[in-house]
């Protein structure tokens, strides 16, 4: 499984952020504070809607 960035959609406010798939912390929004992606050791376990998978070179 590739390691690759993610556009997420927050749950609580539709607001839109780039994540890293695996964080080593939770993810929170940046505009409600509420947390899109909580750490869990590999793949992040989210809390919002995946937009798109962004491909890094």
């Amino acid at each position: 499984m590739a390691r690759e960035f993610l556009k997420v959609e927050c749950g609580e406010c539709g607001n839109e952020q780039k994540i890293f798939s695996h964080p080593s912390t939770d993810v929170k929004c940046l505009v409600c504070n509420e947390v899109i992606a909580k750490s869990t050791g590999g793949k992040a376990e989210l809390h919002g809607n995946i937009i798109q998978e962004l491909e890094v070179e």
